[in-house]
């Protein structure tokens, strides 16, 4: 996390934007492929009686869960992908200095939460039957949780463990991070912008007020936030995703070719 101090020499060159692959891995294929067989019920109490349509049903829900809040994070860098220049004030429904709160919340609630999305999805292909406030690391432990992923899913939390502070000192603080090299005068010459009064003058720097620098500075700084941190989910998932795909095909496969409980084996499916 960068400190206002720092920010004043630091470039206002925009990165190019990290896309995250979201859904490219072979088990979230497997998983969502096999969903098809919801299609064959009318009500989960009927699926559920089959436990790998059961199986499949629940690590497909939270596999969409944690598919879905990663592929979130390409669309929050929409939000900071933006041209100053082309900024109007009176089309926006806010200021520039609180849309960038705004995008600030909404990259660190959505990329903290991934790591407790990977849980959920622990939580279902082991099968340990944890509440949701229940699913954490501590509680997957108690439940047996192999220690080479217990490593795996320690390291997708430490590798944004600043973001996470900044997170939880943002919710429960109140706590904001300053968006340029003079945040003040960004703050309430964003505010005037809004109203139709642009301000003019120096800031306490001496330099003469610029909405455009202060935004840039802003968004660069989340850009590289953004970039960094999608480029470390990137690899820890697909760690995860590889060490998880054994053993939910193992699991699958039993309760698949079960010849008294299983819908594959009773659709003469066993064995494929």
């Amino acid at each position: 996390m960068t400190t206002t101090n720092d920010k004043k020499q630091s470039s206002t060159r925009f990165l190019k934007r990290k896309i995250v692959d979201s859904d490219t891995h072979e088990l979230i294929g497997r998983i969502y492929d096999l969903g098809i067989v919801e299609m064959n019920f009318d009500d989960y109490d009927t699926l559920a009686s089959y436990p790998d349509c059961k199986y499949v049903f629940h690590c497909g829900a939270s596999m969409r869960s944690l598919v879905r809040r990663v592929e979130s994070l390409n669309h929050v860098g929409g939000l900071l992908w933006v041209d100053p220049k082309t900024w109007v004030a009176n089309t926006q429904v806010t200021d520039r200095y609180t849309w960038l709160n705004v995008a600030s919340d909404v990259l660190l609630m959505r990329l903290i939460s991934v790591h407790d999305c990977s849980l959920h999805l622990v939580n279902d292909i082991y099968e340990y039957g944890l509440a949701p406030r229940q699913c954490t690391m501590r509680g997957l432990q108690r439940k047996g949780l192999p220690d080479a992923l217990y490593g795996m899913l320690a390291s997708q939390r430490e590798d944004h463990e600043d973001l996470r502070h900044e997170r939880n000192s943002r919710v429960h603080q109140g706590w904001e991070r300053e968006h340029s090299s003079c945040d003040q005068s960004f703050r309430m010459a964003a505010w005037f912008e809004h109203l139709g009064q642009p301000m003019k003058g120096t800031d306490s720097l001496g330099k003469q007020v610029n909405l455009n620098r202060y935004m840039k500075e802003a968004l660069v700084e989340l850009q590289r936030d953004h970039n960094a941190a999608l480029r470390k989910l990137s690899k820890r998932l697909n760690e995860i995703y590889d060490f998880l795909q054994p053993e939910f095909e193992a699991r699958f496969h039993a309760k698949f070719n079960d010849p008294v409980n299983g819908f594959g084996y009773k659709q003469r499916l066993a064995g494929k």
